[in-house]
């Protein structure tokens, strides 16, 4: 894997500026900056041809893999509360039932002998969409190394019309699909005013209109749930489910959900195919005779060992020995609550372990990029780590979301195409 700009002097600040308002203006990007720095990069990662395959075929082998994990994982309410589930939704959980996310992000990274190995799974709330359909595209544009390279995101956007095309199938004409999100969260609330203006016109057809609406706007009637007060046949949430625990609004989704009216098209069970207990799950059972040869072989040789921090080898010990894990909260987001154990006390990582809520990875060296990513004080070179997040539509592989950052890929990393 290597980048594609190398040089500052490839990339001219009138390149850049043209490039931030087209995507500010074609990709519903309010604001091309985080905490102060450029977030969009006029750069691109490329891969090998036998890469894109590896990648390709691992996403649709890992999405059968977490849906056969969190089936079995849904069904069982102790094994739920165990990886931080309150017990009230470790019922509901139970109750609903298992469907693939129509859209999810795996995060690989390569390490410095060129392996690639599954970090997580973005499914409750996944990001990159507006970077992966259209920003890519602008990227791709305005690089003319890249115009004789394959641009891979090309098929992003009909895959994921299409998903929700084929998850209302059966909707009568006149029905409405819900889209609600946190409107005091404006990157958010930019994803899913794009998201309705990519579905409406394949929704179209189906005479199924499609409704965007904060948290506060929905309500729950005799007939079921309404946003904006126009009742709701499908609904989609764009709002994590942690913090949504005790609300009505909580209430409201999970009793559709059992219901199965209106349709919730992501529920409980894509919040548990995200929980990081999954990946020690699947690290514990990875000889099971549930998942084929084939998959046994991806997990055994893509995932890191991942153990619940309280049944992970002694971790104090092998980071005195050099030997360093990766610890992440169960529920964390967006590179949150992500540490290592060789940047911790023995008493620091003594608390993680009695607090039970993270599990530990084994750490991946991964292998440095060197790129020209833009900074407040103009574009530098960077060596950096970068992480190439997956998208599975349906289960099925459909484009790339990719990052470089530091030691832990958060929200302070750079979009690369």
């Amino acid at each position: 894997m290597r980048s594609l700009v190398t040089s500052p002097d490839e990339i001219s600040a009138r390149q850049y500026q043209r490039f931030i308002q087209s995507a500010q203006t074609r990709a519903t990007f309010p604001d091309g900056l985080v905490r102060g720095e450029p977030y969009l990069a006029l750069n691109a990662l490329v891969i090998t041809r036998r890469d894109f395959d590896l990648l390709h075929n691992l996403t649709a082998t890992f999405a059968r893999c977490f849906y056969q994990a969190a089936c079995q994982m849904a069904a069982d309410v102790p094994a739920l509360i165990e990886v931080g589930f309150p017990w009230v939704a470790a019922e509901l959980l139970a109750a609903e039932r298992p469907r693939m996310p129509l859209v999810g992000r795996f995060d690989f990274v390569q390490d410095s002998d060129g392996q690639w190995w599954l970090l997580e799974f973005n499914s409750d709330t996944p990001s990159g969409v507006r970077e992966g359909i259209v920003v890519d595209r602008l990227a791709w544009q305005a690089l003319a190394p890249g115009r004789s390279l394959v641009r891979p995101n090309r098929r992003f956007a009909p895959a994921l019309a299409a998903a929700f095309r084929d998850a209302l199938r059966g909707l009568p004409s006149g029905s409405n699909l819900g889209l609600v999100t946190t409107a005091s969260e404006l990157e958010d609330l930019a994803q899913m005013a794009f998201t309705r203006a990519l579905l409406q016109p394949a929704l179209d057809a189906q005479g199924i209109s499609v409704i965007l609406g904060d948290l506060d706007n929905l309500r729950a009637s005799r007939n079921g749930l309404e946003l904006l007060g126009r009742p709701l046949d499908a609904l989609y949430r764009y709002v994590p489910f942690e913090g949504l625990l005790g609300s009505p609004a909580f209430a409201a989704i999970c009793e559709a959900a059992a219901r199965g009216h209106p349709r919730v098209l992501n529920g409980l069970f894509g919040l548990l195919l995200q929980n990081k207990g999954l990946l020690a799950w699947l690290w514990a059972h990875r000889s099971d005779e549930l998942f084929t040869a084939a998959e046994q072989a991806a997990i055994e040789s893509h995932l890191p060992p991942t153990w619940m921090i309280g049944d992970a080898p002694d971790v104090i010990s092998n980071a005195r020995r050099g030997s360093t894990s990766v610890i992440k909260q169960v529920f964390g987001r967006e590179g949150e609550e992500v540490y290592f154990s060789e940047d911790l006390t023995a008493a620091e990582l003594d608390r993680l372990q009695r607090l039970r809520s993270y599990v530990s990875q084994r750490k991946i060296d991964v292998a440095p990029t060197r790129a020209i990513l833009p900074t407040a004080l103009g574009h530098e070179a960077v060596d950096g780590r970068a992480s190439i997040g997956s998208f599975a539509v349906d289960g099925r592989w459909a484009g790339f979301y990719s990052r470089i950052g530091g030691k832990v890929i958060n929200s302070r990393a750079k979009w690369v195409a």
